[in-house]
């Protein structure tokens, strides 16, 4: 039976999400195929794996130009690459026991980590297993890039992005462009006028606000506000004890695992842009309003959405009543940002990314 192990970090993340749509696309596939999907993080260091998360959402919550300063950095890459080997160094006992138990035919990550963790270890092993690392946002950072011998191979979404990966020293003959991964719903979108705006944050609501509801509230026309709030539970309450005075119809959840069925159903978006949020999004064909990017890398993946036409980013929040409500009334601009959308999409990622990781397995095996 062949066995593929998929690894990601921060649970209920995009890197999570897009981990485990392919294992459902394995599962669906290949019955036969084991999969095992692990937050290496969490798996290699339980108490550190916490406190780094929290450090991590407390600075871009409090401090996002540092992180914005830190993310994607020359000088950062440089300084800190004998620390990362340390960290990455990929000899711990724990690792040691997770890759001789499983005893994988082919691992896949979809977080920069964990590709390298692997790496390491394959290189101190003298490994030949094949390892893909699946990017999950717009613009590949040069931490993905692995100088150690082992020539892994990449899945990015776009064109733009398998070009950053070769101006960043990988070889081109080991990228594909299939995707971001997203669910077998995520099927391409039909029609406007659903009547309903749909507002989401991520898996944790971080780029909604409660204000930023109430801006929306103040537009004339006559939609349903879908609220996702996620793991936000903060959020979520506020919003439940001020319901009664919206003047719009509103639809508070909590997190879903249905964030495509909602896409499908509304007029518009506004949403941070994450990448797999934005994937999922564009195979919908719903258009988008970005607002409140994380520094780093959403704030390149709003970028390369508003240059292909999909998106509009809002930079002031006090301007989401009037974006929404010119968006509305101008029903050409709609199918324009739906068709621009629908021409990014690659609803066939996951499928593509299983059938090239058994291709690498099978070749694997025939050497």
């Amino acid at each position: 039976m062949t066995r593929v192990l998929i690894l990601y970090i921060v649970r209920n993340s995009g890197h999570h999400t897009a981990a485990r749509y392919l294992e459902t696309a394995f599962r669906k596939q290949c019955p036969d195929v084991e999969t095992r999907c692990v937050d290496l993080l969490a798996h290699l260091h339980p108490k550190w794996g916490k406190i780094i998360e929290r450090m991590y959402m407390t600075t871009i919550r409090r401090t996002p130009e540092l992180w914005e300063a830190l993310y994607d950095n020359f000088w950062v890459e440089r300084l800190t690459r004998r620390l990362r080997q340390l960290v990455q160094k990929g000899k711990s006992e724990s690792l040691q026991r997770l890759m001789a138990e499983f005893n994988p035919d082919a691992v896949v990550c979809t977080q920069a980590y964990p590709f390298a963790v692997i790496a390491s270890f394959a290189a101190r092993q003298a490994s030949r297993i094949p390892l893909l690392g699946v990017t999950t946002d717009f613009v590949p950072h040069r931490f993905w890039v692995m100088n150690n011998g082992t020539n892994p191979r990449y899945v990015v979404p776009t064109d733009s992005a398998a070009a950053r990966l070769i101006w960043l020293g990988v070889n081109e003959s080991r990228i594909c462009v299939f995707g971001i991964p997203v669910p077998a719903t995520a099927a391409l979108g039909g029609p406007l006028e659903k009547g309903r705006v749909l507002v989401m944050g991520g898996g944790r609501a971080l780029g909604i606000r409660c204000r930023t509801i109430k801006r929306l509230d103040r537009c004339p026309n006559d939609f349903t506000i879908d609220v996702v709030c996620g793991t936000n539970r903060h959020l979520r309450k506020r919003l439940m004890r001020c319901r009664q005075s919206f003047q719009h119809r509103i639809r508070i959840r909590g997190y879903v695992r249905n964030a495509v069925e909602l896409m499908h159903r509304s007029d518009l978006m506004i949403t941070k842009p994450g990448g797999v949020t934005l994937a999922e999004a564009i195979c919908a064909g719903v258009p988008l309003l970005l607002v409140r990017p994380l520094p780093g890398q959403e704030k390149g993946n709003a970028e390369v959405l508003v240059h292909h036409g999909a998106a509009l980013h809002v930079r002031n929040e006090y301007d989401v009543n009037r974006s929404v409500t010119t968006l509305l009334n101008n029903r050409k601009l709609l199918i324009m940002m739906r068709d621009k959308a629908l021409a990014l999409a690659r609803p066939d990622a996951a499928d593509r990314i299983v059938r090239h990781v058994l291709n690498l397995v099978s070749e694997q095996e025939s050497t």
